[in-house]
């Protein structure tokens, strides 16, 4: 079954013009939001490669979309009423950025902060286990002698399964919220990374490989009562969050203006042991979120965010000088968003290693 079409041109096949598209002697016409500055900026500066009919089911509804491919850099959203840019990206200024399966620490040299990645994940989250257990008893109660009786599935004869109507229902249910997953994820991530890059165009992060984290790990371990230890790591974090996302999305954007994302090399910058005071390198535990440096105790990731902000130019290690200089405002930065944390009633993953005050 397809789900979209293009043409090759906008010379012959699919074409757009004044909100209709012509194609193969239909006429569909187009609806446009008012007021919408992006896509009249965008029709009014720039050409049209191609076009691409797109079918997406949305709350069980079949809708049809047309997408059109066009040249050049695309304008800065702005503001319908005011006609005011939304972000305004910062040049020449550095930006640190230490990203996790499910976190993000971000310092640059005015704005310090520590977020979870598409915070309401989790909540999506819930109400897909709950549908896919519901999915489960329906399918169950229907097809009893598909079952033996400790519950499992019956192997090695050929099974016929009858799914009810509810079944089908509940089903389209975990279909639309998947769909609704993926674009909060992708919008979330877009007005995230305008905030980075608000912050500046140098942005600085360690080469990740997340989908080497998302698998399972092959050294089989214990823990002190002699329990085989699970062999899980991130696979399901990296899957809600999709930190791999959020710098593809970063590094497009820097590519409008001719700019990439500085990757500093993980294996001589070590940004969780390095400590710029003592000029050495120490070894950290994954539970240990807290390092020490000279008389302060700063939250580990925003501290390695810090290291990648200063890092030298041929980005193999940090620059001490860099951090000695801006040590100073990154720290009493670093305090304030701490406290400001502390003070949310809301829970946080234990990887940001903040308590609340109760």
């Amino acid at each position: 079954m397809l789900h979209s079409v293009e043409g090759k041109s906008h010379k012959a096949g699919i074409r757009f013009k004044e909100n209709i598209v012509y194609w193969n002697g239909l006429t569909l016409p187009v609806r446009i939001r008012k007021q919408d500055l992006f896509v009249k900026e965008s029709l009014a500066l720039h050409t049209i490669k191609y076009c691409r009919l797109v079918k997406k089911v949305i709350r069980g509804k079949h809708t049809f979309y047309v997408q059109l491919v066009i040249d050049g850099i695309p304008p800065a959203k702005r503001i319908p009423s005011t006609g005011a840019f939304r972000h305004s990206y910062q040049k020449q200024k550095r930006v640190g950025i230490d990203i996790g399966p499910s976190t993000i620490a971000i310092v640059s040299e005015e704005t310090v902060f520590m977020q979870q990645l598409a915070p309401e994940v989790p909540l999506l989250e819930k109400q897909k286990r709950r549908l896919l257990r519901k999915l489960d008893r329906s399918r169950r109660s229907t097809n009893p002698n598909n079952f033996k009786k400790d519950g499992t599935i019956k192997h090695g004869v050929k099974l016929r399964w009858t799914y009810s109507k509810n079944y089908q229902k509940t089903k389209k249910q975990i279909k639309e919220l998947y769909r609704k997953k993926a674009c909060y994820i992708k919008e979330n991530h877009g007005a995230l990374a305008n905030k980075i890059l608000s912050l500046g165009d140098e942005v600085y992060i360690e080469t990740m490989h997340f989908k080497g984290l998302a698998k399972r790990t092959k050294e089989t371990k214990t823990n002190i009562q002699g329990k085989i230890q699970s062999k899980k790591r991130f696979g399901k974090s990296i899957g809600n969050h999709a930190p791999a996302m959020l710098v593809e999305i970063i590094h497009q954007k820097l590519g409008y203006t001719k700019q990439t994302i500085q990757k500093v090399n993980t294996i001589t910058f070590r940004a969780s042991q390095y400590n710029h005071v003592t000029h050495s390198y120490e070894k950290k535990k994954l539970h240990q979120r807290w390092s020490q440096i000279g008389t302060h105790l700063v939250q580990r990731d925003l501290y390695s965010a810090f290291l990648l902000m200063n890092s030298d130019t041929n980005l193999q290690q940090t620059n001490q000088d860099l951090c000695n200089k801006t040590f100073p405002t990154f720290l009493e930065l670093h305090n304030q968003h701490i406290e400001d944390l502390k003070q949310v009633k809301k829970t946080f993953p234990l990887s940001m290693g903040i308590k609340q005050i109760k």
